[in-house]
């Protein structure tokens, strides 16, 4: 019989600490994590287009396949379909059908769903310039999406400590049991 891989999930607005949990949950459940990676594939670029995103989820879901199958423990993603889905809508409108089959078929997975309420950090690939607004309603549609799907996600809020044990406890659940340290 094959074991399913348990998945976590970081999904979220941008700048809301996504990779630094992804990062510690990974080192303290002693798995692998896959990056997101629209960094990758833009490498700092802010000019992109439809073909562009399209070949960034196409690339994400094939290393996510690659890793979950070599790793049937489990596996921390820092970002999914989901992220790629509300970035399409966000910036293009409606999302093809091919997208949003590719998400509501994903493999089971628990979410963290990172509030903004972190202070803004800049980066080259992000677009709301901290506008607090405009990550209140991408987060409001992140909530949308996961409820609308029937996803179990955890909200993940807070600051330091606070914020990494909610994801350590959230992380816990899915994966079945409490790392130490």
């Amino acid at each position: 019989m094959r074991t399913v891989p348990r998945i976590v999930c970081a999904t979220g607005p941008e700048s809301t600490g996504k990779t630094s949990i992804c990062r510690a949950l990974a080192a303290s459940f002693g798995l692998p994590w896959l990056p997101e990676y629209a960094r990758e594939y833009l490498g700092g670029r802010a000019d992109y287009d439809e073909a562009d995103v399209a070949a960034i989820a196409r690339e994400q879901m094939r290393r996510e396949t690659e890793l979950v199958a070599g790793s049937p423990a489990g596996v921390v993603l820092d970002t999914d379909l989901s992220v790629i889905l509300i970035w399409w809508r966000e910036k293009f409108g409606p999302a093809p059908a091919w997208l949003e089959q590719a998400f509501a078929a994903q493999s089971p997975r628990c979410y963290l769903l990172c509030r903004p309420d972190l202070p803004w950090q800049d980066d080259p690939l992000r677009e709301t310039a901290g506008d607090r607004e405009t990550l209140r309603r991408h987060y409001r549609a992140y909530r949308e999406l996961l409820t609308e799907h029937g996803l179990p996600f955890v909200v993940i809020e807070g600051r330091g400590p606070v914020r990494d044990q909610a994801a350590r406890r959230a992380a816990a659940r899915c994966f079945g049991s409490m790392p130490e340290g």
